[in-house]
């Protein structure tokens, strides 16, 4: 699995909502039923139609670009992959491929999807040895991650907040 299928595959990883014009504008309802232009969103979204999620384009006026036009109507489902803080796609772009997964498998363990990121300070922008400081809360957790890298190895510290802890050390080759 690559870096990409593996984020579009965890939890929460997209925002989910409905499509309303609205006063000749086009709205976007999302699961908390707080309202977004469409214009706010990302340009690639998906669709929902016959079953199954079809990737297209927002154009203007409510128009979709998919691989044939589409007007969206009221109550269209649509979706969206969730931005990540740029420190955060920095850092997860930086770690090499085996620590990205052993990262990830760590947390989704833990029940934490990659979109439970609250925080991110991202040391490895700086310098080539430290550590990095994320927080996560999946709205039942929290945890705090460490992560000490250097040249040869990743470390990663998860903590919960009832102090439940785990490491894992990833070795680079």
């Amino acid at each position: 699995m690559d870096r990409l299928a593996s984020l579009r595959a965890q939890k929460r990883a997209y925002m989910y909502g409905i499509v309303e014009q609205v006063n000749g504008e086009w709205i976007f309802f999302d699961e908390e039923d707080e309202a977004h232009e469409l214009t706010s969103l990302p340009e690639e979204v998906e669709l929902f139609r016959f079953g199954q999620w079809i990737k297209g384009w927002l154009g203007e006026d409510g128009n979709m670009y998919m691989p044939q036009h589409y007007t969206l109507k009221n109550g269209d489902r649509l979706r969206y992959m969730k931005p990540l803080s740029h420190a955060y796609e920095q850092w997860l772009s930086q770690l090499p491929d085996h620590a990205f997964f052993h990262f990830i498998h760590f947390i989704n363990e833990w029940h934490f999807s990659v979109y439970d990121c609250l925080y991110c300070y991202n040391y490895m922008l700086f310098a080539e040895k430290g550590v990095n400081f994320l927080i996560f809360d999946n709205s039942v957790d929290m945890c705090s991650v460490h992560h000490y890298f250097d040249e040869k190895q990743h470390r990663f510290e998860l903590t919960l907040q009832t102090g439940k802890k785990v490491i894992g050390v990833q070795l680079d080759y």
